[in-house]
């Protein structure tokens, strides 16, 4: 079996940029960016990441505001903030070992077994999801550590190849809905295939309901024509800069009036929550802006998350209107 699936992978791999480059610092870029991520959103940001910050060096030297910039559209922040984190504590080199890597933070069993075996040849399984699914499967059971079985593929085959080769049939071919059984190198030894069974694995787990939250975007301009910006503190977003909204600006001390007619309406779903957001004009009055504020002339100086998109687009269409352009 794995010489099949090394032979289909060989042959019907997706050229990536950072396939085949054996460059560990490229590896360990893509596997952070690629959780919670689609490959075809993922790499146009690796491109444009890695030609600014082309080495580890490069990266632990850059600027976090920066670093979160290019990252931005992305979500799920705090992958950017772990990764310039770990190439300062890398000092020069990306960990050469499954446990130096494990070490880093943002690095879970799966990122450190998919560097290792890519980058070094070692045999380390990384089990995702596309993988976990592959294996549920091909072994007709939907529990338990597959990685014994996963080595035992290592043990024919050059670790590198087989991490990636599961990934690619699980990304390609054996999908979530619909998989392409058709087209699987090895579903000749896939016993869920070979009992009729393969809409049964993995085993569908419900997911927790979403919370709706409902947030009265407020935006405020000083005399000057320039927005206020809030850098939030909670662990949503952490760090980055938001059009405040009213409640926030309330808990935080200020006055708020905000006008009785919305500017429109947007939504945004993460993972665990969906903000449904109405945009107000405001005035607001405080004795001292507290540091976590500041006003801003131009939104393209700052990294603003995807979420303020829509408010962020808003303002500079009106810039624009007032600017006669």
């Amino acid at each position: 079996m794995t010489a099949k699936l090394i032979d289909w992978f060989q042959r019907h791999r997706r050229e990536l940029p950072f396939r085949g480059c054996g460059d560990p610092y490229f590896i360990l870029v893509s596997e952070m960016m690629a959780q919670q991520t689609r490959m075809e959103t993922l790499v146009p940001y690796f491109e444009r990441f890695i030609a600014r910050f082309p080495t580890v060096q490069a990266l632990a030297a850059a600027d976090e505001a920066e670093v979160l910039a290019l990252w931005a559209g992305l979500g799920y922040y705090s992958r950017a903030r772990s990764l310039h984190k770990a190439a300062k504590l890398c000092g020069g080199a990306v960990r050469d070992t499954y446990e130096g890597l494990r070490a880093l933070p943002g690095v879970g069993d799966y990122t450190a077994g998919a560097v290792a075996s890519i980058a070094y040849g070692l045999p380390c399984p990384a089990v995702d999801g596309n993988v976990r699914r592959v294996c549920a499967r091909l072994l007709a059971a939907d529990s338990g550590d597959v990685s014994a079985w996963i080595l035992g593929l290592m043990a024919e085959a050059p670790p590198r190849l087989v991490t990636e080769a599961l990934m690619e049939l699980g990304a390609l071919v054996c999908v979530p809905s619909s998989p392409k059984c058709g087209d699987c190198p090895v579903s000749g030894d896939c016993r869920a295939f070979l009992e009729g069974r393969v809409t049964e694995f993995p085993a569908k787990r419900l997911k927790p309901a979403k919370r709706a939250e409902d947030r009265a975007v407020c935006i405020v301009r000083d005399g000057e024509g320039r927005v206020l910006l809030r850098r939030r503190a909670e662990r949503l977003l952490h760090h980055m800069w938001e059009f405040p909204s009213e409640a926030q600006l309330l808990a935080d001390g200020f006055a708020v009036e905000r006008d009785p007619s919305p500017l429109g309406t947007a939504k945004h779903v993460f993972t665990h929550i969906i903000w449904h957001m109405t945009a107000y004009r405001a005035r607001i009055a405080y004795q001292e802006l507290p540091d976590n504020y500041q006003f801003l002339a131009d939104l393209n100086q700052i990294a603003l998350p995807s979420a303020m998109k829509a408010w962020k687009n808003l303002i500079i269409a009106e810039d624009a209107v007032i600017m006669g352009t």
